[in-house]
């Protein structure tokens, strides 16, 4: 997953995960397969997410169980990630594609039309997408930083808490920006 070399000589790395994989003793390709093999839960979480957010009751549940998931792929990663690569992979794609799909369907169901939910949309997915193009930076400079993952792994445990936090917030049962 190497994209190029950095002033210093040291790799630049598309992905953090195939690194923290590679790092320990995981090959190369298969650090990166299993990067890719996240995505096939991640897929059918994201196509769930739209009948969990309808059915699950209180509606906090549906993301509550993503970050569960996410917590469980991230606290295995910095645990056993090579012997139990698989199954914490299954969950990040799990909690990840549940979270994004659940994310995006809050968008409309908390808005009271199609020009609300553009505005909102554009908000959320705005200020989403600009903190998250920041991860993958981030995590590498805690890593280089610290020498290890487990600084980097407890900050995405600590992000995920704002993102618990946020999401309570998300699944009540209301509109947003009704009043403008």
């Amino acid at each position: 997953m190497t994209i190029a070399a950095g002033a210093n000589g040291q790799e630049l790395h598309l992905s953090w995960l195939p690194t923290l994989l590679q790092d320990h003793g995981m090959s190369d390709s298969q650090a990166g397969w299993m990067l890719s093999f996240s995505s096939f839960p991640g897929m059918a979480a994201s196509f769930a997410a739209p009948w969990l957010q309808q059915r699950l009751r209180p509606a906090f549940v549906a993301p509550l169980a993503a970050a569960l998931l996410c917590a469980t792929g991230f606290v295995g990663l910095l645990t056993s990630p090579v012997s139990g690569a698989y199954l914490w992979m299954t969950a990040l794609g799990l909690g990840q594609g549940l979270a994004i799909g659940l994310a995006l369907g809050y968008i409309v169901a908390r808005s009271p039309d199609a020009h609300h939910t553009g505005r909102l949309s554009t908000m959320a997915q705005g200020i989403g997408y600009l903190i998250a193009c920041l991860g993958p930076l981030g995590l590498g400079l805690l890593h280089s930083a610290s020498g290890g993952w487990s600084l980097p792994i407890a900050v995405l445990l600590a992000v995920l808490v704002a993102q618990t936090v946020a999401a309570y917030g998300a699944s009540r049962d209301r509109h947003v920006l009704a009043s403008s």
